[in-house]
Formats: structure tokens, C-alpha cells, sequence
């Protein structure tokens, strides 16, 4: 920027009047024709043209090595950086505008002050100006929400298996700093997509991804740097299974550096772009976004996750709907928060896109996938934001803990196996019924909860369970009726259906703690 500092100083020595005038007699035959301003001698003209030629030069340089660096961002598969910088292209576009303009401007004075050899600079200026401004300053702008809400949904908290051996080993910042600084025997190498890139100020946190600080080490080595009491740490959550792996939940909260998912991998180019679409040339914007969250919140058994849209569970145990012909997708769709959810014509476009992407998890992880980008397209940005900024797309991991006696000095009641992966397999029902009833004004009051709790008590009756031997504690009270505070509408009817009853349970009253008992 030194040239163009140069250049404007020059711009206002030479191009402005003196205070002394310039007295030189001119005869009219030397007059140039066409337009002259009286004020600008002719050093200040030259001033003007030469400043406007610099900036537009020096404008151009720039523009063209930040279109180089995202070019190899994006060929090289840089997403993090690529993403990071995104959130900035508005501002920059905005400055290449305002310089061209400028550089516009002082080229117009240079011709009305009697360059008229200019014109064709005059043409070339204001057609660059006016492209940058309608084709990329404008649209940046517009895009501008969509792109922040791309790096919360790509960035945010994310679940990881790791060997249960390591499970009682993941606690605190200072406990994962420390796994960091042991001795390796060979040095770990990030990923293409995990690149921060170039940065003024970068963050000061773990870049490495937790299982290749846990890889290579063994239980011994560990226990001398991170001291344990044997139970599960804090960000890792106890799903009941035992195969060996745990689901660990790690984020910025345990010191890591935001990373894009690695899962972009899999994602169409043209999903990744700054105005995203289909091959189809569909609007690509809710496909971009759920995918982001669907590739860092699976955890270990995806394929058992439940979200009964097409009744198929309910069909295999006989039970009927109490409106057999009424979809369940309308159901969902009606009683939005989001209602009349314009974007549900996108159900079909959407479910082609999600089959080729998710077909190999089963059809009720490609259905939760389909309604979860048509709700993210149909729901308010601001609302999507408070969604991923309250981590709502992650199974709550308080409950888990709760649930599993973890706490230190808890005396509750342990959860079983079985119920803690029935709170597993109902995150996904809770999560879309999170967003798709998401009560703006409530969660702009305090701490969010989704309902993650009512969820497994659905269906966890739909399955036949009696009432957990926990349930009559007070925390549950509580717990119920803060998930029921955040929510809006009718939404008790779809989560019944999505998790296998046919009608909302008359006796299992989430209202009226501690009620259980059959369904209709």
C-alpha cells in the first residue's frame, strides 16, 4: 500500500489549487479543445492521471494475489483457512471497491480537466468498478450471514471415537496440553483441511486432532502425565456400548483450534462454494450446512439412530398412527416455529442429494439429514445461529453425565446400558425437534436445553420400558421442564411418531412429573 500512499499525496499537492496561481500567458491557438477545469493546472493534471493509473494498478495486484491464495486454498483442500477467510471477503471486496472507485473518480477529473486521450481509461475504470461492486461487493454482502453460519456448522464441537482405554484420560485443557507436550516417535501431520493458514494474530490451542495425540501412546505412559479416578472423563460420553470405543466430545472448550470437519472431503465442490448449489442448480445452502453438522455429531452407531418418518419401526411392532394418513413430514412441517416452511418443495431435490451422500447409514440417517437442511433453509439466520452457538446439534453431554453418575459426590441412581443408548439412538429426533420448535425468545433468556431427556422417555416407552428407577429424582423434574421451556408449538406429536408411538402417551405426562404409563 506504500504506492498508493504516494500516489494520493501527489494527488492532493499537485491536482488541488495553489495559492499562487499560475500566471503564464497561453494564446488560444494552444488551448485544448474539449472539456477543462480551471482549477487543475497541468502538473495536476498529470497528478491525476498517474495517481488514478497507480491505484488502479496496485488495486489489481492485490485482488489478484488474494484470488491466487484462495484458488490453492481450495485446489490443495485448505477448507479450514478457505473458510476462515470467507468470513472476511465482504470487507475486502468492499475495499477493492472503494479503491476503484476512487482510481474512477480521479481518472473522471483527469479527463475533465483536459485529458481526452482518457476516454478509453474512463470506459475500462467504470465498467471494472461497476462489476466489482453489483458481481462481488454486493452479493458478498448479502452472503454474508450464510457464510458465518458455514463456519459454525463446519467448526463446532465435535464427537470422535477414540479406545475406551483413553476414555478416563479426557478431562481439561491442561490434561490434553499435557498429552500434547509427550514424547512422540514421530512427528504428527495435520490433515489438508485442518491448515489455519496464514494469520496476524493466530490462536493459541491445540491444532493436532485428539486421536493423533492419543495414538502411539499406551495407558501407562499416559497415566504419569494425566492424573485419573477411573471414571470416563468430562468430554467423553458413556453410550452404553461395549465394543471397545468411547465417543469423545472436544472442542475449543478443551483447548483445540477450530478445524473444518474432515468430512468436507466427501462433500461436492460445488456445495463448497461461497453461493452454494446443486448440480441441478438447486439452492444448495441447507445441504452445505447440515452437512457440516452431520460430519462432526454421529457419534459411534449412526446407523441405529431413530427418526421413524415413514413409520417403518412402528410397522415392524404393529402399531398404527392415531391418523394413519396423515405424513408424519406434514406433521413436522405445520407445526413449525418456521410454519408454512416455504422450502419444503426442496423435499425432493434434497432427498436425491442426501441418498448419494448418507445412503450407506440407513434411510432414517438420510431422512434426519433432509429435514435438517430444510429447516436450516427455512428457519431465520438468527435463529440458526443462537442453535449452533448453544451447541444444540450435539447430544447434550450434562445429561449424559447425570444419567451416568459421574459427577463427583453424585449418589444418584445409575443408568443402565440400555438407557443410556436409548439416549443415544433419540438424539436425533431431539435435535431436529430442537430446531424445528426453537423458541427465539426463550433462548435468548439463558442456557438452552434440548430435549434430549423427553426424547429417551419416548422412546424408551415406545420400546416397552417401564420407568427408569431414576426417574422419580428431582433433577429430572427440572430437567423436563426446562426443555419444555425452550420449545414452541405442538411439536409433543411429531416426537411421539418420530420415536415409534402412535400417539402422544396419555399417561406418561412430561407435564406432571414423575408420570408414566401407556400409550393410547
Amino acid at each position: 500500500m506504500i504506492p498508493f500512499t504516494f500516489l494520493f499525496y501527489a494527488t492532493i499537492v499537485y491536482a488541488l489549487p495553489h495559492p499562487f496561481p499560475d500566471t503564464t500567458v497561453t494564446s488560444p491557438a494552444s488551448t485544448p479543445n474539449g472539456p477543462s477545469l480551471p482549477f487543475i493546472n497541468p502538473t495536476g493534471k498529470v497528478a491525476l492521471l498517474w495517481t488514478s493509473i497507480g491505484l488502479a494498478v496496485v488495486t489489481s495486484f492485490w485482488q489478484g494475489l488474494i484470488v491466487t491464495i484462495v484458488t490453492i486454498a481450495e485446489g490443495q483442500g485448505m477448507w479450514t483457512f478457505r473458510f476462515r477467510i470467507a468470513r472476511y471477503e465482504h470487507w475486502w471486496w468492499t475495499g477493492v471497491s472503494a479503491m476503484l472507485s476512487t482510481s474512477f473518480g480521479l481518472i473522471i477529473f483527469s479527463f475533465l480537466s483536459g485529458n481526452s486521450s482518457d476516454s478509453l481509461g474512463v470506459l475500462t475504470l467504470s465498467t471494472a468498478t461497476a462489476v466489482t461492486i453489483v458481481r462481488y461487493a454486493i452479493p458478498a454482502w448479502r452472503h454474508r450471514t450464510y457464510i458465518e453460519l458455514r463456519w459454525l456448522s463446519w467448526t463446532g464441537p465435535s464427537r470422535t471415537g477414540i479406545s475406551s482405554t483413553f476414555g478416563k484420560f479426557c478431562g481439561e485443557r491442561p490434561d490434553w496440553v499435557g498429552i500434547q507436550n509427550m514424547p512422540r516417535l514421530e512427528p504428527i501431520i495435520p490433515a489438508p483441511s485442518d491448515e489455519w493458514g496464514w494469520a496476524v494474530n493466530p490462536p493459541k490451542a491445540i491444532w493436532e486432532d485428539p486421536t493423533a495425540l492419543l495414538q502411539g501412546l499406551d495407558e501407562k505412559a499416559i497415566s504419569r502425565v494425566v492424573p485419573t479416578n477411573g471414571q470416563l472423563g468430562r468430554c467423553v460420553y458413556d453410550d452404553g456400548y461395549d465394543r471397545g470405543q468411547v465417543s469423545l466430545l472436544w472442542s475449543e472448550k478443551e483447548g483445540f483450534r477450530r478445524r473444518v470437519s474432515r468430512a468436507i472431503t466427501s462433500v461436492p465442490s460445488t456445495l463448497l462454494h461461497s453461493v452454494p448449489s446443486t448440480y441441478d442448480g438447486f439452492n444448495g445452502t441447507g445441504l452445505c450446512l447440515a452437512m457440516g453438522i452431520l460430519g462432526r455429531n454421529k457419534g459411534l452407531a449412526p446407523f441405529q439412530l431413530v427418526f421413524d418418518v415413514h413409520d417403518r419401526r412402528k410397522n415392524e411392532r404393529g402399531v398404527v398412527r392415531s391418523d394413519p394418513k396423515y405424513k408424519v413430514t406434514t406433521e413436522i412441517e405445520t407445526t413449525s416455529s418456521w410454519f408454512p416452511r416455504p422450502n419444503k418443495v426442496m423435499r425432493s431435490f434434497y432427498q436425491k442429494s442426501m441418498e448419494e451422500q448418507y445412503s450407506g447409514l440407513g434411510d432414517e440417517f438420510v431422512s434426519v439429514a433432509v429435514e435438517l437442511a430444510l429447516i436450516l433453509l427455512d428457519c431465520p439466520p438468527t435463529a440458526a445461529r443462537q442453535w449452533l452457538d448453544q451447541n444444540l446439534e450435539q447430544q447434550s453431554i450434562e445429561l449424559n453425565q447425570h444419567m451416568s453418575n459421574r459427577p463427583e459426590g453424585s449418589m444418584r441412581t445409575l443408568a443402565s446400558p440400555e438407557e443410556l443408548q436409548t439416549l443415544y439412538r433419540a438424539s436425533y429426533t431431539s435435535m431436529i425437534i430442537s430446531l424445528n420448535y426453537f423458541d427465539l425468545a426463550q433462548h435468548n433468556r439463558g442456557s438452552a436445553r434440548r430435549p434430549d431427556l423427553t426424547c429417551f422417555a419416548l422412546l424408551w416407552l415406545a420400546e416397552g420400558g417401564d420407568a427408569p428407577a431414576w426417574w422419580k429424582e428431582e433433577w429430572v423434574e427440572t430437567r423436563l421442564k426446562e426443555e419444555a421451556n425452550m420449545l414452541r408449538g405442538k411439536w409433543k406429536r411429531a416426537a411421539s411418531w418420530l420415536l415409534g408411538l402412535d400417539d402422544v402417551p396419555t399417561l406418561l405426562n412430561l407435564e406432571e412429573w414423575p408420570g408414566w404409563g401407556a400409550t393410547k
